[in-house]
């Protein structure tokens, strides 16, 4: 391994640049053995706490298992080098990424998580007069900021089992729609589209305009990516945009990196609204993320194990769900108001989420909640105080 000083320096600074040489050399020999060791390290082992700063935080659908140790050694190995600006490490994510996902370079955009994009489209395409279709009790990020900008949002009613009802979306859609957004799985209801349902759907939908699927939280879904993914249509049809977060499967919620993949006419007309990209830390950290396949896996494996665990705890004691969650969270019903159980859990230090209503009457979920999928341990002790909040047995 080479470690070199870039630049001139005096000759009364010899020792100190020979110091910050040795330095330099040990961590990043350092953070290289970690690399190469990590694989040594099953992530299964990896301890993970029951609270943050005292607290059960389940409520942010954040990763508790953390991201990957190759990701980790690889950060701590270019630290040092947080004073230059990014180089090539977008561009190399780029072509990892695209390679991964089927589809030339320039179908990918990459940013500081998928947030930014969903930000984009509704700044892209969002004027008085034009609406973005959508099902109701969804994700709001978008459809905020586009009736922010002066359009309208259309809601559909959910499905049964709070799924998707394709039909009625298709039903919303009129001549003045320029988006059709849909965030599968769903948040914050959990449930996943039947992939071949959506795909007829997608295909259906009038070709100019842009249909927008969110997969955040796709890679945690029991049967994972490949069966259910909507990427390949990128490849068919034009106005097509699905975008991915490493802040989920990948657990890199902080480190915030995500891409987008379409049509580049697509992606440049996002693109002209884009005020910067993601931290060049966060590239090389999402190119070890993308490669470690099998760390994103043991991920899944957890969520599945704790998602049905906590289900069948639910269902233990009489307690409604979103028909088999697939996401980050469950979406239960709570029996009392959402804002008085959340107010209950953190009298007990236990942080959750809120009903996220949208698209519906006000109030209509008023006694539904949001939990986010914790560890085994973080689960039992939500469990325990919902239990004894409700006198549930």
């Amino acid at each position: 391994m080479q470690c070199s000083v870039i630049g001139n320096r005096s000759r009364g600074s010899t020792q100190s640049v020979m110091n910050l040489l040795t330095t330099a050399c040990v961590g990043r020999l350092l953070a290289a053995a970690l690399l190469s060791a990590s694989v040594l390290v099953p992530p299964s082992t990896i301890a993970q706490p029951v609270t943050v700063d005292g607290k059960v935080k389940i409520s942010s659908n954040e990763n508790v298992w953390g991201f990957s140790p190759k990701a980790l050694a690889r950060l701590q190995a270019e630290l040092a080098t947080g004073n230059y600006y990014n180089r090539d490490e977008i561009a190399e994510f780029i072509k990892l990424c695209a390679a991964h996902n089927g589809v030339k370079e320039n179908y990918i955009m990459a940013t500081a998580g998928s947030g930014p994009l969903l930000s984009l489209a509704a700044l892209a395409y969002a004027q008085p007069g034009k609406n973005v279709v959508t099902t109701a009790m969804g994700y709001t990020s978008l459809v905020n900021r586009f009736e922010a900008r002066g359009g309208n949002v259309k809601f559909a009613p959910l499905g049964a089992d709070m799924g998707y009802d394709f039909k009625a979306l298709a039903r919303e859609i009129d001549d003045n729609t320029v988006i059709v957004y849909i965030c599968n799985p769903n948040n914050p209801t959990g449930t996943l589209a039947d992939p071949a349902e959506l795909r007829r759907f997608i295909l259906s939908v009038p070709a100019h305009i842009l249909v927008f699927v969110d997969e955040a939280y796709l890679e945690i879904a029991d049967t994972g990516l490949k069966p259910n993914t909507m990427i390949p249509l990128v490849n068919v049809r034009k106005n097509m945009l699905v975008t991915r977060t490493f802040s989920k499967g990948h657990g890199m919620a902080g480190l915030r990196f995500g891409y987008g993949v379409g049509h580049p006419e697509v992606l440049d007309r996002l693109g002209e609204y884009s005020t910067s990209g993601p931290s060049f830390l966060a590239a090389i950290a999402a190119q070890e993320a993308l490669k470690d396949e099998a760390f994103l896996e043991q991920n899944r494996k957890n969520y599945s194990e704790v998602r049905k665990y906590v289900c069948a705890e639910l269902t233990r004691m009489g307690i409604e769900y979103a028909k088999d969650p697939q996401g980050a969270f469950i979406y239960f019903h709570a029996g009392i108001p959402g804002a008085e159980l959340n107010a209950k859990m953190r009298e007990a230090n236990i942080l959750i989420g809120n009903t996220r209503e949208s698209g519906v009457p006000e109030g209509t979920y008023k006694n539904w909640c949001r939990v986010s999928i914790g560890t085994k341990e973080q689960m039992d002790v939500f469990l325990g105080e919902l239990s004894r909040i409700l006198g549930k047995t």
